[in-house]
């Protein structure tokens, strides 16, 4: 009967470490997995920044892109407007000085005909 008892005492003693046990190896895990966490939201918070200022950085070579071939743009114009009114001053010139050789030429085609 003490045989009993004291191998139901040990029996006792080694459920004791057993429980023990589980619950430190649950307390492991539970720090490992609060430990992902924490790195997860770390490198959620840190791809975001990244994002942000790739975003940013982005957006203001677009802006100095812009700036550049647009800056130009009303001095481009001028110059092709003074373009534009020179031919048609030439064409204006010439036909002044061809208006009346041209309109002779078509009525001695139309004689012809």
């Amino acid at each position: 009967y003490q045989r009993r008892v004291r191998g139901s005492s040990d029996t006792k003693e080694g459920i004791k470490r057993l429980i023990a046990a589980e619950k430190e190896a649950q307390n492991i895990i539970k720090g490992a997995r609060d430990r992902r966490i924490a790195l997860l939201r770390q490198a959620k918070e840190e791809a975001t920044r990244e994002i942000e200022d790739y975003k940013t950085q982005r957006q203001n070579q677009f802006i100095e892109y812009r700036n550049k071939h647009t800056a130009g743009t009303d001095e481009h114009q001028k110059q092709l407007q003074k373009e534009t009114a020179e031919s048609i001053e030439l064409i204006k010139k010439q036909i002044d000085q061809n208006g009346t050789k041209v309109v002779e030429l078509l009525l001695s085609l139309v004689d012809k005909v």
